[in-house]
């Protein structure tokens, strides 16, 4: 009878655990395992397999958990150099947003923070994600799209151009994008903007 009263216990631990929190982490889940095993009936002990079963089940949960870790560190540490947008509280518990670049990121236990001007920006704030580009990348972004534009523009039309030393004139079909290059379809030829001397 006492044997009972005790598993009862054990049961009501159970179940309260899993009121105040639903997915349960590796050390509530080994918590139990262990009260389980120091509870239970000695009469009736826990079979081998619901034993081996449970402890597979902990293994699981701990390499998801440890993948979870690994994979929200890097992609902490990707964001190095990029510009961030984030929502975080003030001092006062206000949300406040912040815009910059990430100069570093600093691990405290299972969390990751991105150091921006000097402030710690949780990962799980992060809004928003941008690459930092120079002027000298700004310029080439504008000049492929002046590039596209003007090739765009080719489709329908008739053209003449040069290709070593071939002559070639016919209709532009479609437009193609050879390792950053556009290229203008003419029958079976693949033109650049620099080899067509006349549109029509």
């Amino acid at each position: 009878m006492g044997v009972n009263g005790v598993t009862n216990i054990a049961g009501t631990a159970n179940s309260k655990v899993k009121e105040f929190n639903d997915s349960l982490n590796k050390d509530a889940f080994l918590n139990l395992l262990v009260t389980q095993l120091r509870y239970q009936n000695p009469l009736e002990p826990m079979d081998d397999k619901e034993f081996i079963s449970q402890m597979a089940q902990f293994s699981s949960l701990e390499q998801a958990q440890n993948t979870n870790k690994i994979t929200k560190l890097n992609s902490a540490y990707n964001m190095v150099g990029k510009i961030i947008t984030a929502t975080i509280s003030d001092e006062t518990g206000n949300l406040k947003d912040i815009a910059g670049i990430v100069d570093s990121v600093r691990v405290k236990g299972n969390e990751a923070y991105l150091v921006v001007d000097s402030k710690e920006v949780p990962y799980e704030s992060v809004n928003e994600v941008t690459d930092v580009i120079t002027s000298v990348e700004q310029n080439q972004l504008m000049l492929q799209n002046i590039r596209f534009s003007m090739a765009y523009s080719m489709l329908g039309k008739n053209i003449k151009a040069k290709q070593d030393k071939v002559e070639i004139e016919g209709k532009v079909e479609g437009l193609k994008s050879v390792n950053g290059s556009i290229k203008l379809i003419v029958g079976e030829y693949e033109l650049s903007l620099e080899e067509i001397y006349e549109v029509r």
